[in-house]
């Protein structure tokens, strides 16, 4: 793997960690908005939460398909094929 295969690699898992970080604080903001503007009888910070984590699982989806790709590039180019 080229030094610069590895430095994206590194990018993708911090960058992933960020988005994560990102939509966790978005929920929550939302979430409070919502309480505020449009009261219910659950709390939106259930809906918004469940959100989060469904796009926080879809990123590190996408990651790790990224990198068993490379991952794989790597053996194939590796054994001469």
């Amino acid at each position: 793997m080229k030094p610069q295969e590895k430095y994206r690699m590194y990018a993708l898992v911090v960058g992933a960690n960020f988005e994560s970080i990102t939509y966790i604080i978005a929920a929550w903001f939302a979430g409070d908005w919502l309480d505020e503007n449009y009261p219910r009888d659950f709390t939106w910070s259930i809906v918004t939460y469940l959100l989060g984590l469904i796009l926080i699982i879809r990123s590190w989806y996408v990651m790790f398909r990224i990198m068993i790709r490379a991952q794989n590039r790597d053996k194939n180019e590796g054994s001469g094929s």
